[in-house]
């Protein structure tokens, strides 16, 4: 398994630097940059469930792969931010200002149109960029938001900031929960993953409505309540 481990991880950031070099000319297209960066989400999970003989669900009642939705994910892993590009057609992520400097990443990232947010300034940079936001959806982008803020331990659901609900009040939509097991495979030390599963789970959208705490309160038993559902091995 280590040996598996390893040709994984190899595999995996190798490929970050060939496809990032390679295709760099399609930068000058946010389409063909898209489709580039599908292909290479799609790569890196049918490598991981041969590799490591992972199996990934994905269980989706709520989500339309053509139609603008907001999705507010727990984060357990790297996982998370490849899963939604690989499975939709239109998918940008809303993450920390500081990725933007990352050579290859930060280039890709910013041309999809991915939302940088200081975190320093969070509730600000939202407001801020509302209405960039509301511009994506109306392409029929998934706009992914992480709530917890951080990576969170496998099967624990942290603290619910405020910026998923903040996103909501400004744009007067619903936000659809999205509970994601990751973590025990995809550890934050790569070298220690597992061959456990993957679970993905879209839930019921929470209504535009709601005050910040009911919102919160919301969020959070959802994902928990996904956290007591029988695993799947």
């Amino acid at each position: 398994m280590l040996i598996k481990i390893y040709f994984f991880n190899f595999i995996f950031y190798f490929s970050i630097l060939f496809f990032g070099i390679v295709f760099m000319p399609v930068l000058i297209s946010r389409y063909h940059t898209r489709i580039v960066v599908k292909y290479w989400s799609k790569i890196i999970l049918i490598l991981l469930e041969n590799i490591l003989n992972v199996k990934i669900y994905f269980d989706n009642k709520y989500l339309k792969d053509n139609k603008g939705q907001i999705i507010a994910a727990n984060h357990q892993s790297a996982f998370d931010t490849i899963f939604f590009l690989a499975v939709f057609d239109k998918t940008i992520y809303i993450i920390k200002r500081e990725l933007m400097f990352i050579p290859i990443y930060g280039w890709y990232a910013m041309r999809l149109g991915n939302v940088f947010i200081n975190r320093r300034k969070k509730i600000e940079s939202i407001r801020r960029l509302s209405k960039n936001i509301y511009g994506f959806i109306n392409k029929g982008y998934k706009v992914v938001i992480f709530p917890e803020g951080t990576r969170q331990q496998s099967n624990t659901i942290g603290d619910i900031k405020p910026g998923a609900y903040l996103l909501q009040n400004n744009l007067k939509m619903p936000i659809f929960p999205v509970y994601i097991r990751s973590g025990k495979t995809w550890p934050k030390n790569s070298l220690k993953m597992k061959q456990r599963n993957i679970f993905i789970e879209s839930l019921k959208p929470i209504p535009y409505g709601l005050t910040k705490r009911k919102f919160k309160l919301y969020l959070k038993k959802a994902l928990e309540e996904s956290i007591k559902k029988k695993n799947i091995n």
